[in-house]
């Protein structure tokens, strides 16, 4: 996909729902073309002309049937709070801006928990993998970027981490529509993402918060 990066990052404690990080590996060579954006639309992609902003909560990963997820108990600290906005910069192009913050709760997560940042520069849109709600109103994307910082609790801290949203989808009224995101830190890939090919993954359907579809405005819409 796009642009991809990967860094080596620390081992933490890894919590059930996640990933190991990598702590001794070597970072993957970097091909030429990857150090500019690659303007081609992948199998399950099509370019978007609406934004994506959202924020909320989850806990549980996504189950293989929709349905309401409950919160972790208080005193596990396992959950992830996030807020985004993301947006391709014209109708007809993948390249995209926008930033997320993704804050790791649980102290048994890699780093013992911690807080990322990351800058936006592609979104495009993908289909829902619970189904089509009908309504046109509602809707996902996946978005990515290179630029990306992360803190840990434990001290630690990286730049230039890659990232990918591999999903991000409105599927109605918060509280309602159920709706549901996953995220993977250390590479920009969403396929790789998907088959959990990351330093770090987590997924779930939101406990709190909403994620809102929204027509694109302004230039190239």
């Amino acid at each position: 996909m796009h642009k991809r990066r990967n860094i080596p990052l620390a081992v933490g404690l890894v919590a059930a729902a996640l990933v190991a990080w990598s702590c001794d590996r070597e970072p993957a060579p970097v091909s030429p073309l990857a150090t500019e954006p690659l303007f081609h639309i992948f199998p399950g992609e099509e370019v978007a002309c609406f934004r994506l902003t959202g924020g909320g909560r989850i806990d549980k990963p996504e189950p293989p049937i929709l349905m309401p997820q409950p919160k972790n108990t208080p005193d596990s600290r396992d959950f992830a709070t996030f807020g985004f906005q993301a947006r391709p910069n014209a109708c007809n192009v993948p390249n995209g801006s926008g930033q997320i913050e993704w804050v790791e709760h649980n102290p048994n997560a890699i780093l013992g928990g911690f807080s990322f940042h990351g800058v936006v520069n592609w979104f495009v849109e993908v289909e829902d993998h619970y189904g089509d709600t009908g309504n046109p109103k509602n809707g996902c994307g996946r978005f990515a970027g290179n630029d990306g910082r992360v803190h840990g609790r434990n001290g630690q801290r990286f730049e230039n981490v890659s990232f990918v949203v591999e999903h991000a989808c409105d599927r109605g009224e918060p509280g309602v529509g159920r709706d549901h995101i996953r995220i993977c830190l250390g590479t920009a890939n969403g396929p790789e993402c998907e088959l959990g090919i990351a330093d770090y993954r987590r997924d779930g359907i939101l406990t709190g918060g909403n994620i809102q579809k929204h027509k694109l405005s302004g230039s190239g819409a």
